[in-house]
């Protein structure tokens, strides 16, 4: 098999699963994964700042104030007074900690459902693949909160995670 191919059949699967993630994962239309990856992240780190937010999410400071905005209204996120006078430190509402445990338990449900196909050993070889892969595109400790913005904690904690993994190597090298 060439590589071209392999690549070309990578980018298929990537770009196949992610649409069907966006597009079954929503609850109305204008809703994002931007969203739904702030509550998740806001969920980690309960009491991050915009900047941290903005980071993970990988928007501009602009349209992580407005993302916020959103959510602040539609009651899922409360902005509190942070550590100086500038910043704000974001924390999720019950009806967002709920919100947020519910998308990303679906997307991994919807994932296992695609994945049934596959026997135990393909899983084992899926996961191997995977994780080289993640491990891969850590190149700085900042990468993982990017690349886990949508992960469950709860499948996949951080003893585990082979992203977290490397950036805690990235770190103390």
């Amino acid at each position: 098999m060439s590589k071209l191919r392999t690549a070309n059949l990578l980018g298929a699967l990537a770009g196949e699963i992610a649409d069907r993630i966006e597009r079954e994962g929503k609850l109305h239309p204008n809703e994002t994964s931007s969203a739904t990856a702030a509550l998740n992240v806001i969920g980690f780190y309960e009491g991050c700042s915009n900047g941290a937010l903005s980071r993970a999410l990988g928007l501009s400071h602009t349209a992580t104030v407005r993302l916020v905005d959103k959510l602040e209204l539609s009651g899922l996120v409360r902005s509190e007074r942070g550590a100086d006078k500038r910043a704000v430190a974001l924390r999720l509402t019950r009806h967002g900690r709920e919100r947020a445990r519910a998308v990303i338990h679906d997307r991994c449900l919807r994932l296992g459902d695609l994945i049934e196909v596959l026997t135990p050993r393909q899983r084992r070889q899926l996961d191997d693949i995977a994780e080289a892969l993640l491990k891969s595109m850590v190149k700085a400790a900042q990468d993982a909160d990017h690349i886990c913005r949508l992960c469950d904690g709860a499948a996949c904690p951080t003893r585990q995670c082979p992203v977290h993994q490397k950036a805690v190597a990235l770190e103390t090298a």
